[in-house]
């Protein structure tokens, strides 16, 4: 009874841990994450067209706004955060969270990294978040970090 018991644990816990890794949109991921990650939190999902992309802002309870910008070949070049909390940035950054988490070690108030491949700028107080992380790469023609907001 005993192996069964931790059994179904291990199995829950490993649930538990992959459930948010699947369920929203990520940097680097395309439009059915998005709407993957509006269906698991019930959270409002609105878009607004630009030339050569599209801006999906998600809000998540009454304290978090996310949009991610997704290019017209499919894929979530940048992602932004506002407000009283941070987001789940393992969820957010996917495959880029490693790099997070080398520049948190450097600064863990205000975080910059930059690469050729990756740009992450999170900050703020305690009730008052803001940042984003963008692929300068995958940039859609004509989009600068200045439209990344």
């Amino acid at each position: 009874m005993k192996n069964i018991k931790t059994a179904l644990l291990i199995i829950f816990s490993i649930f538990l841990l992959a459930a948010p890794l699947t369920s929203q949109a990520e940097l680097g991921g395309n439009l059915s994450s998005i709407q993957q990650g509006q269906k698991t939190f019930g959270s409002k999902l609105t878009s607004a067209a630009q030339t050569g992309y599209s801006i999906y802002s998600q809000s998540i309870d009454s304290d978090l706004v996310i949009k991610e910008y997704l290019a017209t070949n499919g894929n979530v070049f940048a992602v932004t955060w506002k407000g009283a909390t941070l987001p789940n940035f393992q969820v957010v950054l996917g495959a880029y969270y490693a790099n997070y988490l080398t520049a948190l070690q450097n600064n863990p108030r205000a975080l910059f990294f930059q690469d050729d491949n990756l740009v992450i700028e999170s900050g703020g107080v305690m009730g008052g978040y803001v940042g984003r992380a963008y692929l300068p790469k995958q940039f859609p023609a004509g989009i600068t970090p200045a439209n990344i907001q």
